[in-house]
């Protein structure tokens, strides 16, 4: 089998600014059970000191050299993202080099970061939206990495020593699963050199297995409550799995989740916003990932209403399945979906990240030049066999922030044929 692509540029001129990215083909999925967040740890870390440079002395060349570095981790890849001035691209080119290859995670400095992280943990309790996107994913993903938490928890991230993080970060950006990428003024030359002066640096050892086995969806309509005081306001996730790209059906589920809940006109924010003010947003997602992905929708109404929202959602989508779209719907979201489809590749780095994407995810090697010509090959069968086969009014995950004691009965009502309820805290790790 041919090695996939290990260095990628995207070049154009207009602006002197480069994006750089490294980025490994796998991520969180590796770290050891009950030190979840070894490898976020790690890269949060990496720019706080090397063999030749202190944290304050890396955090002032990047300031001079008008820079910036971020990371990320998610459960099927990790990446440090770099954006520089065009004149100060080799200076900093070097400086990247040293911080991913020679970076020595000190001791203090790692504490330090993993008190910063416990920290944004306590502070996302704060915000109910993520409270409930994440305990939606934990409970539907519950034992496959897509549910695992990439950043830690509390707990987890004191278990978590300057070995293991180390460990991770040498078992993830080793030489043969990582990816280096450029985009913006910079020459696919450039971005080769960059490669050759790195990757060296890295590890050597054999690269973990990026596969990720599917997920398996939920049974039954099962009601999660994440238990909050004092709660006027609701966020609700309902769903389970859609699709993987490689799926036949999955363009017509993505042309179906446009007429249900992709657009401003869509049926789920035409019923829950537009005509009965229930909630300001409502929407509807299908993921995308190396593993079937889930689909959702998302509202947020006040707690009063919170009832009457999940059964007007809950009647949408057995409406949905049991009669489908029309062919007007139809027509509509083809036109939509290709119209708005240059604003996805309007600036280098998002051609750039559709290119990484194919490798990532494991996606057709079409599935971004023929996505248009897909899009509009879509037909109204097509759409509602998928709604048929991919989604289920019957099987969902049902997960709602609020005040379990003033809502659970309301809720629990809502949802007819409720096959299992359970209150977690909104505070536990």
């Amino acid at each position: 089998m041919k090695a996939p692509p290990s260095v990628f540029s995207e070049s154009v001129h207009d602006l002197p600014l480069v994006d750089l990215y490294v980025v490994a083909r796998t991520g969180g999925q590796h770290d050891a059970e009950g030190r979840e967040g070894s490898l976020n740890l790690a890269l949060r870390t990496l720019r706080r000191g090397t063999r030749r440079m202190s944290a304050h002395e890396i955090d002032a060349q990047i300031d001079r050299l008008g820079a910036e570095l971020s990371t990320s981790v998610d459960a099927s890849s990790a990446l440090l993202h770099a954006s520089v001035i065009r004149r100060n691209l080799p200076a900093f080119a070097a400086l990247l080099g040293e911080i991913v290859g020679d970076a020595t995670l000190p001791e203090q400095e790692l504490s330090q970061v993993r008190r910063e992280i416990q920290a944004d943990l306590v502070d996302t309790r704060d915000d109910d939206r993520t409270l409930a996107g994440r305990y939606f994913r934990r409970t539907l993903f519950a034992g496959h990495p897509f549910g695992r938490p990439n950043a830690g928890t509390i707990r987890s991230l004191d278990q978590i020593t300057r070995a293991d993080a180390h460990a991770a970060y040498a078992r993830t950006f080793c030489q043969g699963n990582v990816i280096l990428a450029g985009a913006g003024d910079v020459s696919a030359a450039e971005v080769e050199a960059l490669a050759a002066a790195v990757r060296p640096s890295l590890s050597a050892s054999p690269p973990p297995p990026a596969d990720i086995a599917e997920p398996a969806p939920v049974r039954g309509r099962r009601l999660l409550i994440v238990d909050k005081p004092d709660r006027t306001q609701t966020q609700i996730f309902i769903g389970n799995l859609g699709t993987h790209p490689r799926d036949r059906d999955h363009v017509a589920l993505h042309v179906a989740n446009t007429i249900f809940g992709g657009t401003f006109t869509a049926r789920l924010t035409r019923e829950i916003r537009s005509r009965r003010g229930l909630s300001y947003g409502a929407s509807s997602r299908l993921g995308r990932d190396r593993a079937r992905e889930s689909w959702s929708m998302w509202t947020f109404p006040a707690a009063t209403d919170a009832a009457k929202c999940i059964t007007i959602q809950l009647g949408l989508l057995e409406r949905l399945v049991e009669r489908g779209v029309t062919a007007r719907e139809v027509s509509f979201a083809r036109s939509y979906l290709t119209r708005s489809y240059a604003f996805d590749r309007d600036t280098a780095g998002k051609r750039l990240w559709q290119r990484l994407d194919v490798t990532l995810q494991d996606l057709p090697a079409n599935y971004y030049t023929d996505y248009v010509a897909r899009v509009n090959a879509i037909t109204v069968d097509d759409v509602n066999a998928a709604v048929r086969r991919r989604l289920s009014a019957k099987d969902l995950l049902v997960t709602v922030v609020a005040t379990a004691d003033s809502l659970r009965s309301d809720l629990e009502r809502a949802i007819p044929g409720v096959s299992d309820v359970a209150v977690v805290p909104f505070d536990r790790d």
